[in-house]
């Protein structure tokens, strides 16, 4: 028994809105924001050198524990993470808006790879902020990440503030910062 050709078009119309369904939900999925289990508690240590992206007159090595009366914006990446090469963008936006605020954002790359790989692939993201390497894996253990991208923000006192697993909402990281900034 063979089709007709007019049986195929809603076959074919079903097979797109799956496929579109499965989008979305990868995309929500994607994007989600997440508790870490440091929400409203101290952020772990944190003394990690700058590997790529060291500012001018910047530190060589960035201490949590030294940057009081800093918000803190974290990124945990690594090089073959395509989320995190999506994230760059959202993150390098909302470091220059935050530019004139007591604002530090740092991307924590957490694989055990040589500095010039680490750099190229800092270079190669677009990143426009520091990257401190987390080689040992130690602080990506401190902090529980399990995911990449993660993005955490550290108010002032030190305190964990929000956590996201993904590419960051850009409204919600925003307002995230904001709220640690008051």
């Amino acid at each position: 028994m063979t089709e007709s050709p007019g049986n195929e078009r809603p076959r074919r119309a079903w097979s797109w809105l799956v496929l579109l369904l499965v989008f979305i939900v990868g995309y929500a999925w994607m994007t989600r924001g997440t508790v870490s289990p440091f929400m409203g508690e101290p952020a772990p240590p944190l003394s990690l050198a700058v590997a790529a992206g060291a500012e001018p007159g910047g530190p060589q090595r960035v201490t949590l524990s030294d940057m009081q009366d800093e918000v803190v914006v974290l990124e945990f990446w690594a090089s073959w993470c395509g989320a995190c090469r999506r994230a760059t963008p959202i993150l390098n936006d909302l470091r220059d808006e935050f530019s004139e605020d007591a604002v530090a954002f740092y991307a924590v790359n957490v694989e055990p790879i040589d500095r010039q790989r680490l750099q190229a692939a800092h270079a190669a993201f677009g990143t426009r902020f520091p990257s401190l390497h987390d080689r040992s894996g130690e602080v990506q253990r401190r902090y529980a990440i399990k995911t990449l991208p993660t993005v955490i923000v550290v108010d002032r006192a030190g305190v964990v503030r929000w956590a996201s697993t993904g590419i960051p909402s850009k409204m919600r990281l925003r307002g995230a910062i904001s709220e640690a900034l008051n």
